[in-house]
């Protein structure tokens, strides 16, 4: 399955998240590449690790 990040209509909860400066500069790059904010990515990325994970 390919990722392709999407946005989202609505977002209903806000909390921190803390990440390491090399992690936070990778997001970064990726969603400037791809035009989309670092949430966006963010939110996509933790969807399909649910959407794709063995439980």
């Amino acid at each position: 399955m390919k990722f392709k990040p999407e946005n989202y209509k609505s977002i209903d909860v806000k909390f921190t998240l803390r990440l390491p400066d090399e992690l936070h500069q990778l997001i970064a790059e990726y969603s400037s590449k791809h035009n989309i904010s670092m949430n966006t990515l963010i939110l996509n990325c933790i969807s399909f690790a649910m959407d794709n994970r063995e439980d």
